[in-house]
């Protein structure tokens, strides 16, 4: 698959995969994330003379579907204790409005995505249209490895892509690399448990965007996970791979490179610092999900 046009002129994926990638990891938060809502205040009763406790018949209650069992060992986990990340930490939920329809939604996602602790002047990087039926559209061809820039979340990155000559071939130029920065450091800004309570209260939104998409006895929490392991299987290359120029088209030089789906290709895009970086915040959602 092509990398890129030409030195002067971005690919249309390259300029909306970022996005994705992005919200992908902050949604992921509460995929399977059970938010439990404080206890109420005791009671005080006037005392009362003991008498034998009756007693019940209780019936376990089902287990909750988005929630897996712990198999085995969890190596993920293990992966976000060693970089600082709390599992177990659990956050008050409050009583949300009613959701609109979902032709009807944006308005509200808007004012309850934007209103996140987003770092201050990124948060306009985001396209703020159809939001929910972007992210899913694009988590469901992340899934299946690919991109499409037609259902870009964020607007386009501000430097065009550079490659230069190496002997009588190319190479992708290093300094690609820091277009991304902007992206990562958005990512990073939003605690996870703010993410996860705005999943979990748009989530039938999410879910009937997914249905749209022709699967109508599937989750779209399933998706999710699938497109997440699709990231975290993306190669880690050296910097700087060499590239070839056919026509007007960047590609791999290596054929094994090359091959990657498109999703996986712009992990390698990133370079390698940037590729560990966003890897680790993906890993550390996913002990956050497990739990």
């Amino acid at each position: 698959m092509s990398q890129q046009s030409s030195s002067k002129q971005d690919s249309p994926s390259s300029t909306s995969w970022i996005a994705p990638v992005v919200v992908l990891a902050m949604i992921a938060a509460a995929a399977w994330y059970l938010l439990k809502p404080a206890p109420p205040p005791p009671v005080a009763v006037a005392p009362v003379t003991a008498a034998p406790a009756p007693v019940e018949n209780k019936t376990a209650e089902p287990a909750d579907k988005l929630t897996p069992q712990p198999t085995g060992d969890d190596k993920l986990a293990e992966a976000a204790d060693d970089a600082g990340v709390d599992v177990g930490v659990e956050t008050e939920v409050v009583a949300a409005a009613p959701l609109p329809p979902l032709d009807q939604s944006d308005e509200m996602v808007r004012t309850a995505f934007f209103g996140l602790n987003w770092k201050p002047g990124l948060s306009s990087l985001f396209l703020n249209e159809e939001m929910i039926r972007r992210f899913v559209v694009q988590v469901d061809n992340i899934a299946q490895g690919r991109l499409i820039a037609e259902q870009a979340l964020f607007k386009g990155l501000s430097k065009d892509f550079a490659a230069k000559t190496k002997g009588q071939g190319y190479q992708l130029d290093k300094a690609n690399y820091q277009r991304y920065q902007p992206y990562l450091d958005l990512l990073e800004s939003v605690p996870p448990q703010q993410v996860a309570a705005l999943y979990k209260q748009f989530y039938p939104l999410l879910q009937a965007a997914y249905l749209e998409l022709g699967y109508p006895d599937q989750q779209f929490d399933d998706r999710l996970q699938q497109a997440i392991k699709v990231l975290l299987s993306a190669p880690e290359i050296t910097d700087e791979p060499d590239l070839t120029l056919s026509s007007v088209h960047y590609s791999f030089a290596d054929a094994e490179t090359e091959q990657l789906g498109l999703a996986q290709k712009q992990m390698v895009r990133l370079g390698l610092a940037n590729q560990q970086r966003l890897k680790l915040l993906l890993v550390q959602y996913q002990a956050v999900l497990k739990r």
